[in-house]
């Protein structure tokens, strides 16, 4: 079996065959100077954090100096984003980050709070992942099936509570597009990422959460959980039994989430580009892929000024659904 284990030892074990070392920038001062930190705004275990931690046993060899992780949790991810925004514009300090950072700012002035940082305060370096969220509950509920799940919540309107990543993070919005839909009402119980919102289902504290398949990988493998529907549009390979929301007469209800490395504004085009390019080789490693494929991460890689153009356009949708839940 495949885990995140087996992708951090693939990791720790790779040969680059790009040479990126600090000596080709010649005569201009060379970079990197000092131990490289990925932020990971949220605690250990969700996709940020497992994106994080092969990419940064990559970097660290490819561009010998140390590569950490810090995990900065809190806020559904707006203290380890605003912590990015404010850091020196070195590429010393990168992050990893999900969809929730483009949503975060807009919300928090919806609800008459300040924003902490901005978009425009990011460079993206490449998009990792794209996953459509899983609709996960364990194989000793009751609800079998998408109908099942459908009924019950039918027949107790607000009782029923479900787990999320944090209040207007990634899957809190997924599930409330869903909800508003099928015209149902369920409670929200937010949590401190992604982890910690799938150990809730795991711990009988909730029993139903939106998640991914790379978090809830070695529980689906041990048996214990069941899939009843997701929020892509087409079935997964590891779950062709469970519908597309869009199948089960939902066809406006798609949501992916993208998982995605960013550096702070002004970094130097010259540092920026050598993290691209070392980001680049370890996501068209055919060994690395086929390791997050099997951990249960839909690899969809782009280039930093690709993955700019895809953000603008994701970052209007993701608004649209934030601004129905603020003013509902």
């Amino acid at each position: 079996m495949t885990d995140r284990r087996d992708v951090l030892k693939l990791t720790l074990g790779l040969v680059c065959g790009v040479s990126l070392a600090p000596d080709r920038l010649g005569a201009q001062e060379p970079w990197p100077r000092r131990t490289i930190t990925i932020v990971v705004p949220f605690p250990p275990g969700g996709t940020a954090d497992f994106a994080a931690r092969p990419l940064a046993a990559h970097l660290a060899e490819t561009l010998g100096r140390n590569v950490v992780v810090e995990n900065k949790g809190g806020a559904g991810g707006g203290i380890g984003h605003a912590y990015v925004a404010r850091a020196e514009p070195d590429g010393h300090t990168i992050m990893t980050a999900l969809s929730s950072l483009a949503v975060i700012p807009e919300a928090n002035r919806l609800q008459g709070k300040p924003a902490t940082y901005e978009m425009d305060q990011f460079v993206p370096l490449a998009r990792m992942f794209a996953d459509p969220p899983i609709l996960a509950v364990k194989t000793t509920s009751p609800w079998n099936t998408l109908d099942d799940f459908l009924a019950a919540v039918s027949k107790s309107p607000g009782e029923i509570p479900y787990a999320s990543s944090g209040h207007l993070g990634t899957v809190h919005l997924a599930m409330d597009m869903f909800l508003k839909a099928a015209q149902l009402k369920m409670v929200h119980v937010p949590y401190q990422g992604g982890g910690p919102a799938f150990g809730a289902l795991i711990s009988d504290q909730v029993p139903v959460v939106p998640t991914l398949e790379s978090i809830a990988k070695g529980q689906i493998d041990a048996g214990n959980i069941r899939i009843l529907a997701q929020w892509g549009t087409g079935r997964l390979p590891n779950f062709p039994h469970a519908p597309t929301l869009q199948e089960a007469g939902y066809p406006d209800v798609v949501y992916i989430l993208w998982t995605g490395v960013f550096a702070p504004r002004k970094t130097p085009e010259r540092v920026t580009r050598i993290l691209r390019d070392a980001i680049r080789a370890f996501m068209q490693d055919k060994a690395v892929v086929e390791r997050f494929l099997n951990a249960g991460s839909q690899v969809a890689y782009l280039d930093g000024p690709e993955f700019a153009r895809f953000l603008e356009a994701d970052t209007d949708r993701l608004l649209k659904v934030v601004r129905k839940i603020e003013l509902s």
